[in-house]
């Protein structure tokens, strides 16, 4: 009668604690991980100037991944470039810059900087602020 007990009792101390202690089916989560999720919060250096009325020179720097391109326009508001390895869409207007992989068309960066003024002017008219006030 006494071992009948203490295995009732292990057995009602193991069904309270091992639920706990133990993963279970139905605690069990799904997680999505997305790796451009961590991109998207990087801002690489961006540098950008007006080469002519159509036409950006934009240089991202983050790390190992390297953008040196012109990006012709390709809309009222947006302008796009490319080299092997990525395409990059950009809003002057807005600031808004989109890296997208060349080969997969996955996203790697999605960010804002400062807009970009004199997009659409002609350079020829444009001042130069290092030299003059605008």
């Amino acid at each position: 009668m006494r071992n009948y007990l203490k295995s009732i009792i292990c057995l009602g101390v193991f069904s309270i604690i091992l639920p706990f202690s133990l993963p279970t089916f139905s605690l069990e989560t799904n997680i999505n991980i997305n790796p451009i999720e961590i991109a998207q919060n990087r801002t690489p250096n961006t540098y950008v100037k007006v080469q002519d009325m159509n036409s950006l020179v934009m240089q991202i720097d983050e790390g190992d991944y390297r953008f040196r391109g012109i990006l012709k326009r390709a809309g009222s508001t947006e302008f796009i470039g490319n080299d092997r390895q990525s395409r990059v869409v950009f809003n002057p207007y807005s600031g808004h810059i989109m890296v997208f992989n060349v080969a997969t068309g996955t996203e790697f960066y999605n960010y804002y900087i400062e807009p970009v003024s004199g997009v659409g002017e002609d350079p020829s008219t444009m001042c130069d602020p290092e030299t003059e006030p605008c």
